[in-house]
Parts: structure tokens; C-alpha cells; sequence
């Protein structure tokens, strides 16, 4: 179902969206990911995707919703995960992109255009949702609606999500200037928005926090962050526990709550 599927007119959040994601689509070169380090990650990786990966656990032969795919820099790990790969992006120009990627890779998956809010996939057709850096794009209770109706029984969902928790660290971090082009819609997630994705349609387990500020500064000034460097931030968010509120990066895995599933859509 197209993203432009409004009997309104057009989500306006959705519309910058694509109108920015054409823009970034036209600037992107595709290049090879590094495979190996997503297949079989440990649950104390110091990196956040890692532990993503970590979170989904033996996923062959269940249908896995890259949900967010952009140009598909997930889809090929996914697939060789042993998954049935369905990608999803609201940008006509980044799945064209993923669809080069996939087929660079011999890769096979099911890639559409389509709107978080509205997939298109039938009720309760997935078994695990990958959802990296896209909710913060988005209205909370709208997307997960969709997600608990598409989301098998006894299935999840995996989250990464920028956040900033606290606003002494919001209100300094907004004195610096942004290195990304940021839509006026997206934001990390505030802590009442994170709380409102825990106390909603999911429960919240294996939650870990990554990516004190200090991380952050050398993401600014060098191509690749020392792995000394993201050591320390994981030690220091595990021993001292008043520092999560000053994490960039939230990963969890999410499941439906019980008796959710009669709801679903109504």
C-alpha cells in the first residue's frame, strides 16, 4: 500500500520523509557490508546493532520484517541468517537502492514501498520485526497498532532507537550543531516517549542501554571510534546505573502482552 494512501491527503510526516529520502537515495554509493560481525554476535557486545542481532536469536525459516529497510544495508544479514527477509521503506528511491544491494549480494527478499503505519501485510503474518532507528520518525501509538497487527503469536520485535533521556543532556546537545541533515519530525526519544513505548501494546526485555556523550564526541572527530573507547561507555553504563539517563542508544526486544492480540485493530 503506497505511503500516500491518506483519505486526507498526505501524512505530513511522511511526505517530508520521502521528500528527504529522494534527496539522501540520489547521494547514497552502495558498498559491501561486513557480514561477519552480525551473523553470531555475543549478548555482551559492546556495540548496539550487534546486540540487535544478538536479540533475534535462530531466525531460519521465519518470515523476518526489516521494517524501515532504507537501501538495505540489514536485508542481506538477515537473509543469511536463514530468515525470510520482507523489507519495507516508505522511499520509492531507497528500496530501489536495497533491491541493487540485494541482488549484488545473490540475495532473496520480498521488498515493498509502503508506510509504517499502513504495510499492507496481512494480520499476524510476521514472526520477528527489525526495527532499527525508525520510531523516532514516527507517531508512537499509530505504529504500534501496525506492528501488533501484522506480529505473529509469539512473535517480536527487536528495537534500536536513538534516545535522550535526559534533558540536562537534551537542552547541551542541542547547542551543538547537528552533523545529519534532521527532519523537523525526528528526534530521539524523549523519556516520556519511552515511556510510552513500555507501558503500551508490548513488554520490554533484555533492554540495554549504549553510548555515553563522551562516545559521541569521538563519532565527531574520527572515522572509526576505538573499540577502548566503547568499552569503557558499556562498563560504565553496567556499574553505574544513574548513567543510562545519558545513553544515546536504547536496544530491547519487545513482545505483545498478553489478551493484546484481541484487540489488535479495534
Amino acid at each position: 500500500m503506497s505511503a500516500l494512501d491518506h483519505s486526507n491527503g498526505p501524512d505530513p510526516r511522511e511526505q517530508n520523509e520521502i521528500e528527504r529520502s529522494a534527496a539522501r537515495a540520489a547521494q547514497i554509493v552502495l558498498s559491501p557490508v561486513n557480514l561477519d560481525r552480525y551473523l553470531n554476535p555475543s549478548s555482551d557486545t559492546t556495540h548496539p546493532l550487534e546486540y540487535a542481532y544478538y536479540l533475534l536469536g535462530d531466525v531460519r525459516g521465519k518470515t523476518v520484517l526489516d521494517f524501515g529497510c532504507g537501501s538495505g544495508e540489514n536485508l542481506v544479514a538477515l537473509v543469511r541468517r536463514g530468515a525470510q527477509v520482507v523489507g519495507i521503506d516508505i522511499s520509492p528511491e531507497l528500496i530501489d537502492l536495497a533491491k541493487q544491494r540485494v541482488q549484488q549480494a545473490q540475495a532473496v527478499a520480498d521488498l515493498r514501498v509502503a508506510s509504517a503505519y499502513k504495510t499492507g501485510l496481512p494480520d499476524h503474518s510476521v514472526d520477528v520485526i527489525f526495527c532499527i532507528a525508525l520510531v523516532h520518525h514516527l507517531e508512537i501509538p499509530r505504529v504500534q497498532q501496525e506492528m501488533a497487527r501484522i506480529l505473529r503469536e509469539g512473535g517480536f520485535i527487536v528495537l534500536k532507537e536513538p534516545i535522550r533521556l535526559s534533558k540536562l543532556y537534551d537542552r547541551v546537545r542541542k547547542m551543538l550543531p547537528s552533523r545529519t541533515d534532521v527532519s523537523e519530525y525526528e528526534h530521539p526519544l524523549t523519556e516520556e516517549e519511552f515511556q510510552e513505548l513500555k507501558c503500551g501494546r508490548f513488554l520490554f526485555s533484555e533492554t540495554r542501554f549504549f553510548q555515553l556523550p563522551f562516545v559521541n564526541l569521538f563519532v565527531r572527530i574520527l572515522p572509526r571510534v576505538p573499540g577502548p573507547i566503547w568499552r569503557a561507555s558499556d562498563w560504565i553504563i553496567r556499574h553505574v546505573s544513574f548513567t543510562k539517563a545519558y545513553a544515546s542508544i536504547v536496544v530491547t526486544r519487545l513482545r505483545a502482552r498478553p489478551g493484546n492480540a484481541a484487540t489488535v485493530g479495534r
